[in-house]
């Protein structure tokens, strides 16, 4: 089966502007009025002159895999904390929905101690029933799909290139064949052709960020990708946790900054899957992240499979504690 991407939502999704793609989708009268638009009108609902040539120049693309347009019912609602959300999101494999993710993400040139920790991590997320989260890049982030692999887990990766990109090298792509025939999901933000860049990369750290309930960094260096995927997470107000290492050590310059600016340091291994356990199977915890959007009363008692005075009983406690804030439209939302 193949599934047509619209060219002018391809070159959207390229789009490298600091723009919220909602903003200008409200503006233009959403999928119908990007698909129609005239070039003045793309214009005046704020979409850049570049941006709009592309446009209306681009042509429609195949994809051998579904791919789910911003506002669409199918987009994963937990991208939507993002300031700037993908335009789109390719799938291949298990659809991304709400399953509790751990992210673990680190230095592609790491040492065996990180790949040891690494591997852990990801065992420890898979035993745990959640998915573990992570970009599919040599070093750090393979040893924790392989470690969520081979304890029999689901796992996630996030490319920085197009689905159907020839760029991964053979370790690579047995790596994706081994996440999808482990049930797993391989993400991207791009059309299934397109290679990566120096810009893609930084840029699809944001999605590890947000598919994740938490994100550990075992090793970084103060100018890295685990940076950019800390940084994401904390403007998402998601956990962030450090692996600390040597003080004379570059690979490791990066976690301990972290730690230094507040975040939770990583003194054993089993702290960090026991505050997710805790996050995960609590009944207040369980509807915590069943918000990761605001959602009304009914909504969540539907997720969480619970009669509804149990769950109006459970948010009434949360918003005492200011956990959680009832919007005016009578839905609720973290606060």
């Amino acid at each position: 089966m193949s599934y047509v991407i619209p060219g002018r939502w391809a070159a959207l999704a390229r789009s490298t502007d600091a723009v919220d793609p909602r903003a200008l989708l409200d503006k233009i009268g959403g999928e119908a009025g990007l698909l129609s638009a005239g070039g003045a009108e793309l214009v005046a609902a704020g979409f850049r002159p570049k941006l709009v040539e592309r446009m209306l120049s681009a042509r429609d693309e195949v994809s051998p895999d579904p791919f789910y347009t911003l506002g669409s019912p199918s987009y994963p609602e937990a991208l939507l904390g993002l300031a700037q959300p993908p335009a789109l999101i390719c799938v291949r494999g298990a659809k991304v929905g709400d399953r509790a993710g751990l992210a673990v993400v680190g230095a592609r040139a790491c040492t065996p101690y990180g790949r040891l920790v690494a591997r852990r991590l990801g065992a420890q997320a898979a035993n745990l029933g959640g998915a573990l989260v992570s970009g599919a890049a040599r070093g750090i982030d393979e040893s924790a799909h392989r470690g969520a692999l081979e304890a029999g887990g689901v796992t996630i990766a996030i490319l920085g290139q197009g689905l159907c990109s020839r760029a991964s090298g053979p370790e690579a792509r047995r790596l994706h064949e081994d996440i999808l025939n482990g049930g797993g999901s391989l993400v991207s933000e791009l059309p299934p052709r397109d290679p990566p860049t120096k810009y893609t990369f930084p840029r699809r750290n944001r999605l590890i960020a947000a598919l994740a309930r938490a994100t550990v960094v075992v090793e970084a260096s103060l100018q890295s990708g685990a940076m950019h995927t800390a940084k994401a997470a904390r403007d998402l107000s998601r956990e962030v946790w450090a692996v600390p290492g040597r003080i004379d050590a570059p690979a490791s310059a990066g976690c301990l900054l972290l730690i230094a600016e507040g975040c939770l340091c990583v003194r054993e291994l089993v702290e960090v899957t026991a505050g997710w356990r805790r996050v995960g199977n609590d009944p207040a915890s369980r509807l915590l992240m069943a918000l990761d959007a605001p959602r009304g009363l009914g909504e969540i008692a539907a997720r969480l499979e619970a009669p509804l005075r149990e769950v109006l009983g459970l948010l009434t406690k949360l918003e005492l504690t200011g956990a959680v804030v009832r919007l005016p439209d009578q839905r609720y939302a973290l606060s």
